[in-house]
């Protein structure tokens, strides 16, 4: 298979996939190192394809029909608490699309995520279990942003009605 031909066929399995594809996914699919797909994503997303990196594998943006409405909801929780906050906010109706800190050296460090599930988040929580990876609010004492998206501007109240009464939601007197 030439290059243009397999990354063709990324384009082809993530045009038509339900959720995010792992890049050994990809890799195992093509008979290619998962070198090989970082390098093809790379070259695409230089072409103007615009792929995105999750951490659960990589996706399309625009092919989704994604909800009309979003807000960036400040919060502050422990490792231990990670979990409960990510479930509040999809059992709310709520797609968790990235984690955004401030870092003291790098300035802001995002994280796509795109969770919209229970079994999302806890793939999420396990993989970062499974690597032994930091959260990115560790740099900031718990502190960080999270871009949530929903299908009403009613459900985003809900939100951050629910993250204030589980203690997570930052205010303006924090």
């Amino acid at each position: 298979m030439t290059p243009d031909t397999r990354r063709n066929k990324i384009i082809e399995i993530l045009n038509s996939a339900t959720s995010p594809v792992a890049g050994s996914t990809l890799a195992s699919d093509l008979n290619v190192s998962r070198q090989v797909i970082v390098q093809d994503v790379s070259i695409l997303r230089a072409k103007g394809i615009e792929i995105l990196a999750t951490a659960r594998g990589y996706m399309i943006l625009g092919k989704e029909d994604y909800p009309r409405f979003n807000k960036t909801f400040a919060v502050r929780h422990h490792i231990g608490q990670m979990e409960h906050e990510l479930n509040l906010i999809v059992d709310a109706g709520g797609k968790v699309v990235d984690v955004i800190v401030e870092h003291p050296v790098y300035g802001e460090l995002k994280g796509n995520l795109m969770l919209k599930s229970r079994r999302e988040v806890q793939e999420f929580i396990k993989s970062i279990e499974d690597t032994g990876s930091k959260m990115l609010s560790d740099v900031t004492d718990g502190v960080h942003l999270h871009t949530i998206e929903a299908e009403t501007e009613d459900t985003l109240t809900h939100i951050e009605d629910t993250l204030k009464k589980a203690g997570l939601l930052l205010s303006s007197n924090d």
